[in-house]
C-alpha cells in the first residue's frame, strides 16, 4: 500500500501507519510547497490524508491549487482534514469521479456540540448582562430562566453534530427534537421527524440549532416567515453553513423582539463584512467560525484516516465517505 502524507504527520505518526502494515510505502510532502520535495514525483497511491494543512495552504495560497489538484488525480482515497465539501479543493477532486473521498465532519462533533451548549447556558444565564453589572459595580440578582429543564432543543439537519448536541442537551434534562430528511429514531433524540414537520413545531422551540450542509435545499431557509414563527423567547444558533439564513431577516427579528437571541458561529460571507447588520443586531453573538477548533482535532483526524486505510485494506466500508 502507499500512502502520501504531510511533513508533520510523517514525523508524529508514521510509525502507527507502519504498524498498520510495515511493508508500507510512505511518501511525505511539503504541503506549503510543492516543490520540496516535488509533488510530481509522488507516484500513483492508494491513499491520501489531505490534512487541514494542505486544506489551508490551497485556501490561502491560489498558486498552490492545480499542483494540489494534480497529486489528488493520482489517488485512489482521499481523507479530508474537513468536515465540509464545499472548499474550492475539495469541489475539483469531487468533478474526479474514480476518486473516493472521506470528510471528517465526525471528528468535530464534540468540539462544536459544546459551543453549542455554551451559548445556549450564556443566554440562559444572563452571563453577559452579568458581565455589565460586574463592570459597573452594580449588585443586582439576574437569573434569566434559571434552568434548561424541559425547554425545546430542535436540531434542524440531525447527522453526527447534531446527535452530540443532542446528547449535551439530554444532560441538562431538554426535549430534543431532530428533523431530518430521512428520519429514524435516535437514543439522545426524544423523536426525530422528517423536514414536513419542521415550521409545525417552530412555537414551541426555545432553542433552534443549525447543523446543515450548503445546497440548494438548505439555503435561506432560516428567512422572516419562518423566524415569526419561532416565539419571542426562542434563541437561533447556527453552526452549519451560513448560507442557511436570511441574514437581513434575521437581524431584523432580533431587533424587532421577534426573536429573544443568536449565536452564529458562520456567515454568508466570512469574514463577515463591517457593513453586515448582525454585527449590532440586539442580542446577536458572533463568532469567527472557529467552534471545531480543539486541540484534539488533529490526532482525531488522524486516527480517523488509520481507521479508514484498515477498512480499506479489510474491504470494509469507508467511514465519513462522501456521497451526492
Amino acid at each position: 500500500m502507499k500512502v502520501v502524507i504531510s511533513e508533520d504527520t510523517n514525523k508524529f505518526y508514521r510509525s502507527e501507519l507502519l504498524s498498520l502494515d510495515p511493508s508500507m510505502e510512505i511518501f511525505s510532502i511539503n504541503p506549503e510547497d510543492p516543490s520540496d520535495p516535488s509533488w510530481d514525483s509522488v507516484p500513483d497511491s492508494d491513499a491520501f490524508f489531505m490534512s487541514y494543512q494542505f486544506l489551508f495552504a490551497a485556501r490561502d495560497h491560489p498558486e498552490i491549487y492545480d499542483p494540489l489538484l494534480d497529486l489528488s488525480k493520482r489517488m485512489r482515497f482521499i481523507q479530508s482534514g474537513f468536515a465540509g465539501m464545499d472548499a474550492p479543493i475539495l469541489q475539483g477532486i469531487l468533478k474526479e469521479k474514480n476518486i473516493l473521498v472521506a470528510n471528517s465532519s465526525s471528528i468535530y462533533a464534540i468540539p462544536i456540540s459544546h459551543y453549542v451548549l455554551s451559548q445556549i447556558l450564556r443566554w440562559n444565564k444572563r452571563i453577559d448582562q452579568h458581565i455589565e453589572l460586574q463592570q459597573s459595580k452594580n449588585w443586582t440578582p439576574l437569573g434569566g430562566d434559571g434552568e434548561l429543564t424541559h425547554k425545546n432543543l430542535v436540531i434542524l439537519g440531525y447527522g453526527g453534530i447534531g446527535r452530540e448536541v443532542a446528547k449535551l442537551g439530554k444532560v441538562f434534562g431538554m426535549r430534543v427534537t431532530g428533523i431530518r430528511r430521512n428520519p429514524a429514531d435516535d437514543d439522545y433524540a426524544d423523536e426525530v421527524l422528517g423536514v414536513d414537520y419542521f415550521e409545525q413545531i417552530l412555537p414551541l422551540t426555545d432553542y433552534l440549532v443549525l447543523t446543515l450542509p450548503d445546497s440548494i435545499q438548505t439555503r435561506e431557509i432560516i428567512d422572516k416567515d419562518v423566524l415569526k414563527q419561532l416565539n419571542n423567547s426562542a434563541m437561533l444558533i447556527n453552526v452549519g453553513r451560513g448560507s442557511a439564513v436570511n441574514e437581513q431577516d434575521l437581524a431584523e427579528a432580533l431587533n424587532n423582539k421577534e426573536i429573544a437571541a443568536a449565536a452564529l458561529d458562520t456567515t454568508k460571507v466570512e469574514p463577515l463584512e463591517s457593513s453586515s447588520p448582525l454585527w449590532a443586531a440586539t442580542n446577536c453573538f458572533i463568532s469567527a467560525h472557529d467552534s471545531a477548533h480543539s486541540l484534539l482535532s488533529i490526532p482525531r483526524a488522524f486516527n480517523l484516516f488509520a481507521e479508514n486505510i484498515q477498512n480499506i485494506k479489510d474491504g470494509n466500508p469507508i467511514k465519513n465517505l462522501y456521497s451526492e
